[in-house]
């Protein structure tokens, strides 16, 4: 039933939503230190591993609160403004993609967030996710830099009203202070 509904879900994606994307580079120095940090207290507890994800699941959820439109659902003549934040974080398995959902992460920390994400992550890639576990989902977090991706457009979640697609962290030269640096 989860397969048929996340398929079922894509179809009406790609043939009823508009598309309307854009794309932005961002300056992520920061949260690469913070995690490396973050990585090594995490190991000395002998907790699991720190990925992006709860960092940007984190970062979502507070804009979908600052945003509350983008927090809402296409219901065929309105929009239906969501109260709750549940973001689906969508994940490759052995059988395809699956997004298992995050309820209100809100005000989730970023170890807490860790750990239902490493659970979810791994409960979907072993087949043992509940039907209600990949459901309510209020916006998407598609990670294809995992897989080495530079760029992407990923597929909104109906009946969702975005998604957000990250990609691989990249070391470029830029300006910073009118010098140019590696970030």
């Amino acid at each position: 039933p989860i397969r048929r509904m996340i398929v079922d879900r894509m179809i009406t994606s790609s043939t009823q939503i508009p598309e309307a994307w854009t794309t932005v580079e961002a300056d992520v120095t920061n949260l690469v230190l913070l995690r490396q940090r973050l990585k090594s207290y995490f190991s000395d507890l002998k907790t699991m591993n720190v990925t992006y994800m709860p960092f940007i699941v984190n970062a979502v959820a507070e804009s979908l609160a600052a945003h509350p439109l983008v927090n809402s659902t296409w219901g065929g003549d309105s929009i239906i403004l969501k109260r709750n934040i549940n973001i689906g974080v969508a994940t490759s398995t052995p059988e395809g993609l699956v997004v298992p959902v995050v309820h209100r992460p809100r005000p989730m920390n970023i170890l807490a967030l860790s750990q239902v994400i490493d659970d979810l992550v791994t409960r979907a890639r072993s087949g043992q996710l509940k039907v209600p576990e990949v459901q309510g989902g209020t916006f998407t977090v598609n990670n294809t830099g995992a897989l080495g991706s530079i760029y992407g457009k990923a597929l909104i979640n109906h009946p969702q009203a975005a998604i957000l697609n990250t990609e691989t962290i990249v070391k470029r030269p830029v300006v910073v202070n009118d010098s140019i640096a590696i970030r």
